[in-house]
C-alpha cells in the first residue's frame, strides 16, 4: 500500500502568511488534511522577522483545526540552545534534546498550556530540528495527552517507547510505489519551483495521501533498529564525505 502525508514547519505569528496561503488553497482544493507544526511561543530570531505580527493567528490555527488539519506541537519557543543530535543524530543543534528532565519538562507543560489556552489540540509532537531525546518523551507522557512523534527514519509507522512513530524522510515530494511517506515543507523558505512541482505531484497523486486515522502502526524491532541506525550512519557518512569535498576545494593548487 502506498501512502502520503505532508508537514509543513514553523508556524507562528510572524509568518509570511501569503506564502502559507498558497499551500492551504492547494490543500484545500484536494482535500487534503496537513500536519501543521504549530510554535506555541515562537522566540526564533529567524522567524520573527519574516513578516509582521499576525494579531489573528491563534483564531486562524483554530480555523485550520476545525477544517481537519492536524495539529502538532512544534516544541516551545524554536530557539536552539546546544548542538546535541538527540536519538536520530538529525542535526547539530537542538531545543530539547541533552538538556535536564526538569528544562524539557518545563518547556512541555509551557507549550501544552498555551495550547489549552488557545483552545488548540495538538495529536502529536514535531521537534524543532527533529532533535530531541527519550526526557522529551517522558515529558510529553507526564503533560499531554499527545501520544505520536512526527519523526523517523524508515519506511511505514511504528510504535516505540509508549508513542506512535510516523517517519519524516523526504524534504520535497518524490513518487513512490509502496510503504508510507511525508513530505516535509517549510513555507517560508520554499521556492516557487519547489511549490509548482509539489502543486503538480499533488495534481496526480492526490489519492494517495491520507490523515492519522488512515496509518497503522507496527512494534519497532531489532531489524527495525538496524534499518533506522543504517539509515542515520549513511546520512552522516555522506555529510562529512561532502564537507571533506567542500574543505578541499578551499586548498590551494
Amino acid at each position: 500500500m502506498l501512502q502520503y502525508l505532508i508537514r509543513l514547519d514553523d508556524l507562528c505569528p510572524t509568518n509570511d502568511i501569503d506564502k502559507w496561503q498558497r499551500f492551504f488553497r492547494l490543500f484545500d482544493k484536494y482535500k487534503i488534511k496537513p500536519i501543521i507544526a504549530v510554535i506555541p511561543d515562537n522566540k526564533d530570531p529567524k522567524l520573527k522577522s519574516r513578516g509582521k505580527f499576525n494579531s489573528n493567528y491563534w483564531p486562524m490555527v483554530r480555523g485550520l483545526q476545525s477544517k481537519g488539519y492536524i495539529m502538532g506541537m512544534h516544541g516551545y519557543n524554536h530557539c536552539y540552545v546546544n548542538r546535541n543530535s538527540g536519538i536520530l543524530k538529525m542535526n547539530k543543534r537542538s531545543e530539547f534534546a541533552g538538556l535536564p528532565s526538569q528544562i524539557q519538562e518545563q518547556k512541555i507543560k509551557a507549550a501544552a498550556a498555551i495550547f489549552r489556552r488557545e483552545k488548540v489540540r495538538p495529536s502529536l509532537f514535531i521537534a524543532p530540528a527533529h532533535t530531541f531525546d527519550r526526557n522529551t518523551l517522558v515529558a510529553l507522557e507526564k503533560y499531554t495527552d499527545i501520544k505520536v512523534i512526527s519523526d523517523g527514519l524508515l519506511k511505514s509507522p511504528y510504535v516505540r517507547f509508549g508513542f506512535n512513530w510516523i517517519p519524516v524522510q523526504l524534504s520535497e515530494v518524490e513518487p513512490k510505489t509502496e510503504n508510507t511517506w511525508t513530505f516535509n515543507y517549510h513555507p517560508e523558505t520554499c521556492t516557487d519551483s519547489a511549490f509548482d512541482e509539489l502543486e503538480d505531484f499533488i495534481v496526480k497523486y492526490h489519492k494517495h495521501f491520507v490523515s492519522l486515522d488512515d496509518l497503522s502502526f507496527v512494534n519497532y524491532g531489532w531489524v527495525d533498529f538496524i534499518k533506522e541506525k543504517f539509515c542515520i550512519y549513511k546520512r552522516l557518512i555522506r555529510g562529512y564525505i561532502s564537507f571533506l569535498l567542500v574543505e578541499a576545494e578551499k586548498i590551494p593548487t
